[in-house]
Order: structure tokens, then C-alpha cells, then sequence
């Protein structure tokens, strides 16, 4: 069973083009951030470990160290911010964009789905961009957030 999430903390976690902040490995409060620094935490001497019982797996641990590192580091704290550190979508301007229109979603927009979004996404992103804010338009961020808050950020590029 799902809990209830307040509009305001969605807001937070979800950017004006619904893409999920929340599940980006840069977003410093996300599930990928927190998870890793929860593993780093419980993972503290299994190094010393491995060097001292399984020395064949320092190697790879070490490895899967410094990604951990990496991802426990995420330095954006979402598009909405003032503080977030760029989109990783270069000449974004859906913040611009929304606050302009009075909306929080693209798909808010009397004018959804305009025409200047073609340019700014590559393909697997627009059509997850068109998606999300056709579900948006449709029934809501609230419903929005309940039914794609677990997916995956990066799932389109598989697809």
C-alpha cells in the first residue's frame, strides 16, 4: 500500500518536464544517493575483510567502491532548486518555461505538446517527457507520482 505524498514534496522530486529527480543518480536526496551511501555505510571494513580472506575480490570491490563513492556524492538537488547544478539536458529551459505559463508540468500547458521540446530531448527522452505529461494532463501529478515514483530514471535508454 502507497502512502500519500504532499504536492509539495512531488514538486520536489519530480522536474517541470516529468522526469523523476528523484531516481537520478546527481539528485543528492534520491534513492540512488541515499542507497549508496546506506551501502558504503554498511559495507565500512569489508575491504580489510576481503584483503585478509578473499583477495582475488579486492580488485572488483574496489571498483564497486568508487562507484558507490560517486553516486553517495550527487550534487544536484533537483530541477526546481535554485541550488540544483544544471540538468543534464544542455539549453533546458522547461523551468523558464513552466514558471512563465503559472504551471508546475509541461503538461499543464494550454500549449503541451509544443513544438520546442522536439529539439531540446533526444528521442528516448522525448517520448518519456511526451509520456509522462500526457499522464499528467490526464490525471494528475498525484496519480503521476503513485504509478512512476518506482521506475527506474534511466529505463528508456533499455527500451
Amino acid at each position: 500500500m502507497s502512502t500519500k505524498v504532499e504536492k509539495s514534496e512531488i514538486l520536489k522530486k519530480v522536474a517541470p518536464c516529468s522526469l523523476m529527480c528523484h531516481t537520478c543518480s546527481a539528485y543528492c536526496n534520491g534513492v540512488i544517493c541515499n542507497s549508496s551511501k546506506t551501502l558504503l555505510k554498511y559495507l565500512e571494513g569489508i575491504k580489510e575483510f576481503y584483503e585478509k580472506h578473499i583477495p582475488d575480490a579486492v580488485e572488483s570491490y574496489s571498483n564497486f567502491e568508487g562507484v558507490l563513492c560517486m553516486y553517495s556524492a550527487g550534487s544536484c538537488s533537483g530541477c526546481r532548486s535554485a541550488e540544483h547544478n544544471g540538468c543534464s539536458i544542455e539549453g533546458c529551459f522547461l523551468l523558464t518555461c513552466t514558471k512563465s505559463h503559472g504551471i508546475d508540468f509541461c503538461g499543464e500547458c494550454d500549449e503541451f505538446p509544443c513544438k520546442k521540446t522536439k529539439d531540446l530531448f533526444e528521442e528516448q527522452v522525448y517520448k518519456q517527457w511526451l509520456k509522462g505529461n500526457q499522464q499528467i494532463r490526464e490525471h494528475g501529478i498525484e496519480s503521476f507520482w503513485e504509478n512512476n515514483s518506482g521506475n527506474p530514471h534511466y529505463k528508456s535508454y533499455k527500451e
